[in-house]
């Protein structure tokens, strides 16, 4: 198996960037502030042949990277040119460190610091089989609604609530997430971010905390964990039972949309080059919040730009896009 490195793929820059970043004005969603809130954590990234556990693999490929969901969120929104504050925590000693790394995004940050927790870790090993993840939220696990400064919240059009270990924290912390992201005239979107935090919080405490929410966006996995439908357009669905606009991403197999009183439809993914997928989710959630901003009827543009910005992040290593 060949292992893909970082430089295989040829980064092109789109049309109205600088330095491989989009100029505000440029693109839809200009004048709209974004507030991000969830994880910033440190990422060991690992492609290797090996298959089982004891196996040494010499030629594997490893990666630090600077990742969460909130930051690589955050930073693609940065990417195209948005107005985008973020709100995490991590641990004393790297402040500075992913500060410098998110304002180099184009990113505002408001990182909370602890000094007895170390920032959040995810190790995550890829090999031609597939992908998993390990994770310790550490700082992360600690964010709650109260880091969230009143201001920043409202002065944002959109809210964006992410990070399975912000959202592990349980039923009430989410609940609390939504309404400080509904301070000000904020629409609010939450990304679940992993079945398993939704089988630890429990699907209908879950659902419950989601009261305020605008826009969800689970993965396949997720949706059905939240519903206990084994048919995903069922899912989608009940899901909008409880709020009124579901994306559910499914990866090659595109988008599905679904809207309170209509059918779901499916809008098709963007042909890519997979280097890794690693925040491939959360690129699409900027993409689609960044055209939903000043156009929330045309949903299915806007999942179609998602699908655009995600298939660019899966062209890179790590799951933020080159500065």
């Amino acid at each position: 198996m060949s292992t893909p490195q970082e430089a295989s793929v040829p980064v092109s820059q789109p049309e109205g960037t600088r330095a491989g970043r989009v100029v505000a004005g440029r693109r839809r969603g200009a004048g709209k502030r974004f507030l991000v809130v969830g994880d910033v954590l440190d990422g060991v990234l690992v492609q290797t042949t090996a298959h089982t556990i004891g196996v040494h693999d010499p030629a594997a490929v490893i990666r630090h990277r600077p990742t969460g969901a909130a930051g690589n969120t955050a930073a693609w929104l940065g990417w195209l040119g948005a107005e985008v504050d973020l709100v995490a925590r991590v641990g004393v000693d790297d402040v500075y460190r992913h500060e410098r790394s998110l304002e180099d995004a184009g990113v505002r940050p408001h990182l909370r610091y602890d000094a007895m927790t170390s920032t959040g870790v995810v190790v995550s090993v890829r090999n031609d089989s597939g992908r998993t993840a390990m994770s310790d939220p550490a700082a992360s696990g600690k964010l709650t609604a109260a880091d969230v400064p009143d201001a920043v919240a409202r002065r944002a059009d959109i809210v964006h609530l992410t990070g399975h270990a912000m959202l592990g924290g349980g039923a009430d912390r989410i609940a609390a997430l939504v309404a400080r992201a509904r301070t000000g005239s904020a629409r609010v979107s939450l990304d679940p971010s992993s079945a398993a935090i939704v089988r630890s919080v429990g699907a209908p405490a879950f659902l419950d905390a989601l009261a305020g929410v605008d826009v969800l966006f689970p993965g396949r996995q997720e949706a059905l964990e939240l519903t206990g439908s084994t048919d995903l357009d069922d899912a989608v669905r009940r899901l909008n039972e409880h709020v009124p606009l579901v994306v559910v991403t499914v990866g090659a197999d595109g988008v599905l949309v679904g809207r309170r009183g209509r059918s779901v439809h499916r809008v098709a993914a963007t042909p890519a080059t997979v280097v890794d997928t690693v925040g491939a989710g959360d690129a699409f959630a900027a993409g689609f919040v960044r055209a939903w901003a000043t156009d929330p009827v045309r949903v299915g543009a806007a999942a179609r730009e998602g699908a655009r910005v995600a298939a660019r992040a899966l062209g890179f290593v790590g799951g933020r896009p080159p500065v």
